[in-house]
């Protein structure tokens, strides 16, 4: 029973961060049209106060990835609007995933704009579409690293915006219950320090009973500047391990189970199964 009920949570989990893969994509697809947007009507605005066409070389870039015979510009409108708006839109993903992971504000943004800068360059260049820009005019590179600038930052505001870390949002709900009982997080350290009156009641319970229902796992934690820090981890099972790990480390902490211990190295550490939701550091822990 207990295998299938492991087997049960580690495919729900599973299904949780595959749901968390694709809310990143999706609030990244509308990040990156945000940008796209912005960067569109600032390029109006500029092409009625410069007087500068239509540039056509996203639908000529497009046109030579899909392989399609040369027509006038007036007939690649569509293509045009296509490969503007899509090449944006597409990128959107990535930012959203740099926010996720702790890549936020305008640095982050700015990173990002060189990477749209790249992304376009080395699609024109490739293609035959477009030319070096150490080779364009340079009022032309002035007004293009203006516009890609709107559009990275838009999109970085956007995206850091609505940024959701996974790790703390699986957590806050566990995490607002105990503040609410008070034991907030500061109270629960990596010794598991702090216990409410409400733990030790829970203690009062069968000793035996409990102790049988409770497992103890090796869990890697990264945190912000660190990563695969081992912890030893008393819950009921390899899920409850992770997020009672993760809470414990910080909102920005992202745990994963990498093995259950077994009886010999349960008493090697010193571990009692009957105290569940204990965590311990330990750097000696062999991964």
């Amino acid at each position: 029973m207990t295998g299938d009920r492991l087997r049960t949570d580690r495919r729900q989990h599973g299904s949780g961060r595959r749901a968390d893969l694709g809310s990143t994509l999706a609030r990244g697809l509308v990040a990156g049209a945000a940008g796209v947007a912005a960067m569109t009507l600032a390029e109006k605005v500029e092409q009625s106060l410069t007087g500068r066409p239509n540039s056509y070389v996203p639908a000529h870039t497009l046109r030579r990835i899909l392989g399609l015979p040369p027509r006038p510009d007036r007939e690649r409108v569509g293509m045009n609007w296509a490969m503007h708006w899509g090449q944006g839109i597409a990128l959107g993903p990535l930012r959203m995933l740099m926010a996720e992971r702790g890549m936020r504000g305008s640095v982050a943004s700015f990173l990002f704009l060189n990477l749209r800068l790249l992304n376009d360059q080395v699609l024109e260049n490739a293609t035959g579409a477009g030319a070096p820009p150490w080779t364009w005019p340079r009022d032309e590179q002035r007004i293009d690293l203006l516009h890609k600038a709107i559009y990275a930052f838009v999109t970085g505001y956007v995206a850091d915006g609505m940024a959701q870390n996974p790790d703390r949002t699986r957590h806050r709900g566990r995490g607002d219950d105990r503040e609410a009982a008070g034991e907030g997080i500061l109270r629960r350290t990596a010794l598991s320090k702090g216990r409410t009156a409400a733990d030790q009641g829970a203690r009062s319970s069968p000793r035996k009973t409990r102790a049988e229902a409770n497992r103890a796992y090796g869990v890697r934690v990264d945190v912000p500047g660190r990563a695969g820090v081992p912890v030893l981890v008393i819950a009921r099972d390899e899920l409850d391990a992770e997020l009672l790990a993760a809470e414990a480390a910080g909102p920005d902490a992202h745990a994963e189970v990498f093995r259950e211990l077994d009886r010999d190295e349960i008493r090697e550490h010193g571990l009692d199964l009957r105290d569940r939701d204990s965590v311990r550091s330990l750097a000696t822990l062999r991964l």
